[in-house]
């Protein structure tokens, strides 16, 4: 296929799926609404971006029994942590890139053979970067950009258990208006968890003050990606649950 062709093939295939009723057993599946957290897009301007993209997609022509999606706080498992991330998860396919939402996942996913890296685990976490970009997507829009990405993952690799994370705290605290359009993600996200196909968890206490409510600089001293200490801690909390084979 003409190399030119396929970001408009990614988009139709991802637009399809959708909106298609073959990706539920029990009958046709509720339309996503349409919104740009659910419109597939690239940045293939971004000369770095697109040597990350590129990468990635040649890792993808092999099998990998670990896979891992998200945003610059999933990229830094490579760049900060790789050591860690080989300690507790073994070989993974890290398709974290910085910067990037919910579209621009969706992006990329619809590029990949499902069929060829035929993961049999899927780490997702995705979002803040919808909330934290411009005035912040409606939560509606974000959660609805977060449902199509499992969607699609679940049709595309049915045998995979997805591990849905919910959006880590950022900002110094809850009042922060970044924290509170997560925070409203996440209160939606068990409506994507069957805990048979797709489990939820949170990390995100793990990274909080006694109070509940701070969020521990020494962790995230940027108040938003955790540091190779916040990385262990990710490691710690999630491996063992991860990593187990889910009958």
């Amino acid at each position: 296929m003409n190399k030119r062709l396929l970001p408009a093939v990614a988009a139709l295939c991802v637009g399809l799926l959708l909106t298609s009723g073959c990706l539920c057993a029990q009958g046709a599946p509720e339309p996503i609404p349409v919104s740009a957290a659910t419109t597939p897009s690239e940045r293939l301007g971004a000369g770095w971006w697109k040597a990350r993209l590129e990468m990635q997609e040649a890792k993808a022509k092999t099998q990998h029994d670990t896979v891992f999606i998200g945003d610059s706080i999933t990229h830094n498992w490579d760049n900060i942590a790789p050591d860690l991330q080989k300690q507790y998860f073994g070989d993974v396919l890290n398709l974290g890139i910085s910067g990037d939402k919910t579209q621009e996942v969706l992006w990329r996913i619809a590029r990949i053979d499902w069929k060829v890296v035929a993961p049999k685990r899927i780490m997702l976490m995705i979002g803040t970067n919808n909330s934290g970009h411009g005035a912040g997507e409606k939560p509606e829009n974000t959660f609805n950009g977060i449902k199509a990405i499992v969607r699609y993952l679940r049709a595309a690799c049915p045998e995979a258990k997805i591990t849905l994370l919910k959006i880590f705290p950022r900002g110094a605290n809850g009042q922060d208006p970044k924290r509170k359009l997560n925070d409203a993600v996440n209160a939606r996200l068990p409506e994507l968890a069957d805990e048979e196909h797709v489990f939820l968890r949170d990390v995100g206490p793990f990274y909080l003050m006694p109070d509940g409510d701070t969020l521990n600089k020494a962790l995230l001293p940027d108040l938003l990606h955790p540091n190779k200490e916040g990385h262990r801690l990710w490691a710690a909390a999630i491996s063992r649950d991860f990593l187990r084979d889910y009958e």
